[in-house]
């Protein structure tokens, strides 16, 4: 009973840190998907802290500006996020490019470059803990 209930726990929303956006664009009919990457060489999502008073999709949307530029996303899908680790990750589209800027508070530029992806190629560079969360967006967008 125990389990299921530290299980409940580590599900919800409630110790989540972290909120995301996997970012897609549509390209001669395939969709892609915005992965940043980081100076290490490995790729990415936006994504970071949920601030003290921000709801996750409050952070997500913001972290999505602060790390590419991009503001105008339709959550096409909904906004029902999936959990991963410490954060959720929500699914969203644009037609707009990124643009690498630095962080706003920090100064430091997270980012080197931008790629768009397909869900292949994303799921074989990404970060391991951020799979789940291309294969949700993956199976949301290829619903429709």
């Amino acid at each position: 009973m125990i389990r299921k209930y530290v299980k409940a726990i580590l599900e919800s929303d409630v110790l989540k840190t972290n909120a995301g956006i996997v970012i897609v664009r549509k390209f001669d009919n395939e969709w892609k998907v915005l992965c940043l990457q980081k100076h290490d060489g490995t790729y990415d999502i936006t994504k970071g802290m949920i601030e003290p008073g921000e709801s996750p999709i409050e952070a997500a949307l913001r972290e999505a500006y602060e790390e590419s530029g991009i503001d105008d996303l339709s959550f096409t899908w909904g906004s029902d996020p999936i959990s991963y680790g410490k954060g959720v990750c929500f699914v969203a589209q644009t037609s707009q490019d990124p643009i690498i800027l630095p962080n706003p508070v920090t100064g430091i530029v997270e980012h080197k470059s931008y790629k768009w992806k397909s869900f292949k190629d994303t799921t074989e560079s990404i970060l391991n803990y951020l799979i789940p969360a291309i294969h949700y967006a993956q199976n949301l967008v290829e619903e429709l």
